[in-house]
């Protein structure tokens, strides 16, 4: 009766994840089952079949589901934003420990702030070293 029940939410899983083509859907059930019909063959009771299968699809999710995230990442939208980094800029209003600055790159006024959380003088020169939402992360440039 156990070979039945791991092999059809074996198959069904694994249907599933076909259907559901790059959404990673059902994959760690797949391998939480096929581990507990190895343990079904090699003796193991219902009770230990059952905790490997909740093992092995647990620690699946949770060290497959992080990795293939950034992998089958589709949503993002090419732009030209990124195109500011490694800009330099003269900072037109300084930054502070409670507020960003500001610099003009590219005809475009953008908020920033320091890369080290450290305030920085109007006036100074600062390179762009990332872009974080709509501000830009900046360095002093010596």
């Amino acid at each position: 009766m156990e070979l039945w029940i791991w092999m059809i939410l074996l198959i069904a899983t694994l249907l599933i994840e076909v259907e559901t083509a790059g959404t990673l859907v059902s994959i760690w059930f797949s391998l939480g089952s096929l581990v507990a019909l190895i343990v079904l063959w090699l003796g193991g009771n219902i009770a230990l079949q059952f905790i490997m299968f909740l093992v092995v699809s647990v620690a699946s999710l949770l060290a497959i589901r992080p990795l293939a995230s950034e992998y089958f990442r589709g949503n993002t939208v090419p732009t030209n934003q990124d195109r500011v980094i490694g800009a330099r800029a003269t900072l037109l209003v300084p930054i502070t420990s409670t507020s960003w600055g500001q610099v003009k790159v590219f005809g475009s006024v953008w908020s920033v702030q320091s890369i080290d959380k450290e305030p920085i003088e109007q006036g100074v020169l600062v390179e762009v070293v990332a872009l974080e939402g709509a501000k830009l992360i900046v360095k002093a440039v010596s």
